[in-house]
């Protein structure tokens, strides 16, 4: 692993070299050999010729890289910024004002609205923020910088893959430091895989109808097992010694969901009453909830003692964004925007 700032001086120094142990290829001359590669997976000279001489690397997108808020702040840090007092009562405003609309998209895809809402919230404050990074810059930046070249590689293929099928315009190729798309902030694979037409115009636009945008994450989360009988899990109160003595591995509890077993950093699956026989109860001192069903032990910073019971769709959620801060933050605004 090179030292990312040093890095980025680097890489972005004189002809824009990749200055790594390797003494990689030029930007320029890793852009001519992508060429060669979008050619074989099906992208048309046109689109190629149109994309590639615009195409920059950015520094900011490589500094963004390296200091991703789900790494280097604290979970306080982290989820007071996204579950703040303007988000949760701008949240409750568009769920109300939204509310037939997400009704039908939550029957359509079984996710349940809030959580629809609360995405949109979290990702791009209700479609508020402004996208002001090209994605093809995004992804092609993230694509030469070797720590992560193939993903990004598949999704700068993929981003020429939507202009070239018509799917979007250049100017609506506009998107987050990582190239995430539109409202609901898709990466162009997830756009390929995910994205909806439900206002029936024929187009998956997540850029500006409310329509496409609410079913394309609705479906997202379904495709990765969501649960419309089950909520994401809650806040919890440890007994006296829990931040220790209940951490335990995956392969010593139930199996859990399809979808869950890649997290195995969330430790240890019990049967629900098996965490309340252990001591662990909701936040205000009650008894968990009585049904039975797997749940896993997420702690948040430590020597804090907070904690908190997550179920199958924390998973889903994570398969948005594979953080336990991220999946955390839209579990619990989406219990306030209901409130």
């Amino acid at each position: 692993m090179r030292s990312g700032f040093v890095w980025v001086l680097l890489f972005f120094a004189g002809a824009v070299q990749a200055q790594d142990t390797n003494d990689g290829p030029s930007f320029e001359d890793w852009l001519e050999g992508f060429r060669g590669r979008a050619v074989e997976a099906g992208i048309s000279a046109a689109t190629l010729d149109a994309v590639l001489p615009t195409v920059k690397p950015v520094e900011r997108v490589i500094q963004r890289d390296r200091s991703q808020p789900e790494v280097v702040q604290t979970y306080a840090s982290y989820l007071d910024a996204r579950v703040s007092a303007w988000r949760i009562s701008r949240g409750r405003g568009r769920y109300q004002d939204k509310a037939e609309l997400l009704s039908a998209v939550g029957q359509k895809y079984g996710v349940q609205p809030r959580f629809i809402t609360s995405i949109w919230g979290i990702e791009t404050n209700y479609g508020t923020v402004p996208l002001s990074y090209s994605v093809f810059d995004a992804v092609a930046t993230l694509a030469y910088d070797p720590r992560r070249s193939k993903r990004f590689e598949r999704e700068f293929i993929a981003a020429l893959q939507i202009l070239d099928s018509g799917f979007a315009t250049p100017d609506q190729m506009k998107g987050s430091w990582a190239g995430a798309m539109g409202q609901p902030q898709f990466m162009p694979d997830s756009y390929l895989r995910f994205a909806q037409d439900f206002d029936g115009d024929s187009r998956k636009n997540i850029w500006t109808s409310e329509a496409d945008v609410f079913a394309s994450i609705a479906n997202y989360l379904k495709a990765y097992g969501w649960r419309s009988d089950q909520t994401w899990g809650r806040e919890v109160r440890l007994p006296e010694g829990g931040e220790v003595s209940l951490v335990g591995k995956q392969a010593d509890g139930l199996t859990p969901a399809q979808h869950c077993r890649a997290y195995k950093s969330l430790g240890v699956w019990r049967d629900l009453q098996d965490w309340q026989t252990l001591g662990v109860r909701r936040a205000d001192g009650r008894d968990l909830p009585t049904r039975s069903l797997p749940a896993a032990l997420v702690l948040a910073d430590e020597g804090d003692n907070k904690a908190y019971i997550v179920y199958q769709n924390f998973c889903a959620i994570m398969r948005y964004n594979p953080s336990f801060k991220y999946a955390l933050a839209v579990g619990l605004l989406s219990d306030e925007v209901v409130q």
